[in-house]
């Protein structure tokens, strides 16, 4: 295989960004777009360049034109159309969270096996230096034993700025669209098998407009999260160690990282290639190059065991959706 030749699943506002970064991978060519609408994918591929669209997601799986798709529809459709292209042979990276619930990553994941393709989540946030950085240091001890996590991923909008996620229908909902960073931070550090899960959410209409969440591991360690749609916090995430602290700024999407021990600051930067993308590309590249059918960095074990976790968070607020019946 020379160039990865790449198609993207949904022309929305994610995409352009996908688009980018594929720009800048040596070995990876944008190739073709899908959408259910003729117009978008004409105006998606003018503005990036793209040879070949198609109407309708079907057409692009039975197509040989690509090797590998990105898909970036609404996360409802996720295992859907990822199922789809698993089943034609396409490798898939699929936008976070890979599926509404692990029952359905669990049938990607068997899927990706049986036909011998790559499936990865695209939680770009585990590929960016900063975030490998933060990690390596609190597995070094510099900042001691781990005895939490914090993180919040909460911002404010709107039914008539972002319908679906307002909607139950689509799986809408914070905890799903940015919860899912928050509790990806923490297994980073702590792992994916609390013992004890504690949570509150404030629903509306079939969905959480902010969720609480307390996770206890066996360590004693504990992960305080949050996510939400109604209001606006900060987006520093924290590493807190008996001998000391990290401190990650829009860890979701971090560059730089501050270690404090015992009030001491070190400033530490690491910038991502582009716009963030690459990494996550680039590991694509690299599994699919060597035959696997998941990453052993981010695996998608990884990602069912995040969504066993949201699950149950779920199921304690009585948050039901259509893929859960």
């Amino acid at each position: 295989m020379d160039k990865i030749r790449w198609g993207i699943v949904g022309p929305g506002t994610i995409a352009h960004k996908f688009a980018e970064a594929l720009a800048n991978v040596e070995d990876a060519v944008l190739s073709a777009v899908a959408s259910r609408s003729e117009a978008n994918a004409k105006a998606f591929a003018q503005k990036h360049d793209i040879p070949t669209i198609f109407v309708g997601y079907e057409s692009m799986a039975s197509s040989d034109a690509v090797d590998a798709v990105y898909i970036c529809t609404p996360q409802a459709f996720h295992a859907y159309n990822a199922l789809m292209f698993l089943k034609a042979g396409k490798h898939v990276l699929c936008e976070k969270p890979i599926c509404v619930n692990a029952t359905e990553a669990r049938m990607l994941r068997d899927c990706a096996k049986e036909n011998g393709v790559f499936i990865m989540e695209a939680m770009w946030t585990r590929f960016l230096p900063a975030i490998n950085e933060a990690c390596a240091i609190a597995q070094s001890g510099e900042i001691g034993e781990i005895l939490s996590v914090s993180a919040d991923f909460c911002f404010r909008t709107t039914p008539e700025e972002e319908p679906k996620l307002f909607k139950n229908e689509l799986a809408g909902g914070s905890i799903l669209d940015v919860g899912v960073y928050a509790f990806n931070f923490a297994s980073f550090f702590l792992g994916t098998n609390p013992t004890e899960i504690i949570s509150t959410m404030q629903v509306a209409d079939g969905v959480d407009v902010q969720t609480y969440a307390l996770l206890k591991y066996e360590s004693g360690a504990v992960a305080d999260l949050s996510s939400a749609i109604c209001l606006h916090k900060s987006d520093h995430a924290f590493v807190y160690g008996t001998k000391g602290f990290i401190r990650v700024p829009c860890f979701y999407g971090a560059s730089e990282l501050f270690v404090d021990i015992g009030g001491v600051v070190r400033h530490i930067q690491k910038p991502f290639i582009g716009n963030g993308f690459e990494e996550e590309i680039l590991e694509c590249h690299r599994c699919i190059r060597a035959g696997l059918t998941e990453s052993d960095i981010h695996p998608i074990s990884h990602s069912i065991a995040v969504l066993e976790i949201m699950d149950t968070i779920r199921k304690q607020n009585g948050i039901i959706y259509e893929a859960d019946k």
